[in-house]
This record gives C-alpha cells, sequence and structure tokens, in this order.
C-alpha cells in the first residue's frame, strides 16, 4: 500500500462509529437551540461504508495536482475515484478535489436522510457549490449545528444548499451575502447531532424540497 493510501485508511479508522458512544455530541451550554432547525437530522459517520479509492490519474488530474489541492484546502482523506471536481464549472462539488462519502440520501433507522455525508478530514476547506446568495449563517443550527444555507439559480429555478456540522468560529459568510462559486465558506467539523468530522451537504429544490444531492451533482457538476 502507498503511502497516501495508508493515510486515508488511518484517518478513516479512527473515526468511532455512532454506536460506540455512550451520547450525542452537545452543543455548548452557552449556545441556544434553533428550534427552526429539524431536529431528525442524524449524521453518523461509520468506516465501514465509506467510499473511498486511491489517488489516480483521471480527467487531465495529476496525482501531484491532487496532492496539492488537498493540502492546500486541509483535506486529509481524498480519492479521484469518487469524484473530480473541475475548477472551471459553474457547479462544482462541495470540495475542491474528490473526498469519501458515508451515508447517502434516503431512510435510515426509521427517518429520512436528506443529504450526503463527506468525509474528507476535520478542518477541510468547504466550498460554496455554485454563486448565490447566503440566506443562512449560524453557530446554532440545532441538530445541523454551525450550518450556511445558500440560495442559487440554477436552470432559472431556485435551489439551495445547506452545509451543516461545520467548526465553530469558521464561517467565512454572513446572511446577505453574495457568494462565487468554489469560495472557501466554512471548514469540516463535528458540531450538532454528528458523530465525527463531516459534511452534511443537502441541495433542496425551490429551497425546501431536498433531493439526492449526488445524482443533482453528477448531473450539473460538469461543463
Amino acid at each position: 500500500m502507498n503511502f497516501l493510501g495508508l493515510v486515508a485508511l488511518l484517518t478513516i479508522g479512527m473515526t468511532v462509529d455512532a454506536e460506540a458512544l455512550p451520547h450525542e455530541h452537545a452543543e455548548p451550554a452557552t449556545a441556544p437551540v434553533d428550534s427552526s432547525r429539524s431536529e431528525d437530522i442524524q449524521a453518523y459517520v461509520t468506516p465501514g461504508q465509506t467510499q473511498a479509492a486511491p489517488v489516480i490519474t483521471r480527467d487531465g488530474y495529476s496525482t501531484a495536482t491532487l496532492v496539492d489541492l488537498a493540502g492546500t484546502a486541509g483535506i486529509m482523506n481524498y480519492s479521484s475515484a469518487v469524484f473530480t471536481n473541475n475548477p472551471d464549472c459553474a457547479i462544482q462539488w462541495p470540495y475542491a478535489v474528490g473526498v469519501p462519502m458515508t451515508y447517502g440520501f434516503g431512510m435510515r433507522d426509521g427517518k429520512m436522510h436528506e443529504g450526503t455525508d463527506f468525509v474528507p478530514g476535520v478542518g477541510a476547506h468547504i466550498q460554496a457549490i455554485a454563486e448565490g446568495v447566503v440566506a443562512t449563517s449560524t453557530d446554532n443550527g440545532g441538530a445541523y449545528g454551525v450550518t450556511i444555507v445558500i440560495d442559487h439559480r440554477v436552470d432559472g429555478q431556485l435551489v439551495s444548499t445547506r452545509y451543516a456540522h461545520m467548526e465553530y468560529d469558521s464561517r467565512q459568510v454572513e446572511v446577505g451575502d453574495t457568494v462565487d462559486v468554489g469560495q472557501y465558506i466554512g471548514r469540516t467539523g463535528d458540531t450538532g447531532r454528528s458523530f465525527g468530522a463531516h459534511l452534511h451537504f443537502e441541495v433542496l429544490l425551490n429551497g425546501t424540497t431536498a433531493t439526492d444531492p449526488l445524482p443533482w451533482l453528477e448531473d450539473y457538476a460538469t461543463c
């Protein structure tokens, strides 16, 4: 196994299963809970379900380029076999390079998981997937923890994206700010109802209706 693969496996292997922990990750006692946010979100990080692969050459991106991009953005786990972000596209992935994913969109433990969980490593830089206007930016997002929601126009329709469980003191934008595609907006964390550092990412059609982010990004993050 090469060095990069070993680092990725060690990093993922150090993530703790939710069931192995005695209680939930809690908000600080001084941080009020935003009751407007759903308490049903349950974002777990499960090593056995992580989609990971060694870094390879793909679509003109060399291993050296991926390593450089990942290092600049603080990404510890990365893999172009999962996805390759194209920085020239009007719609991009929430990370500058491909990273592993754990839970996806769908029913889980009798509840709907309305997003996709990305596990690039704690502190990894999250980027806006498209230009838009910040609708929500808060450290007190209830179950979502530190959260940003951005409103975009895609094919003439409102599409909102939610970035949840970010690190405290990492938000780079506030409500009303205009952001560009690929703009750094915050860092991957473990806040709210979360077990292990990851990004819970949602795509909301018309600003309200959750759709599966993975096929949506596969369709739109191309140019």
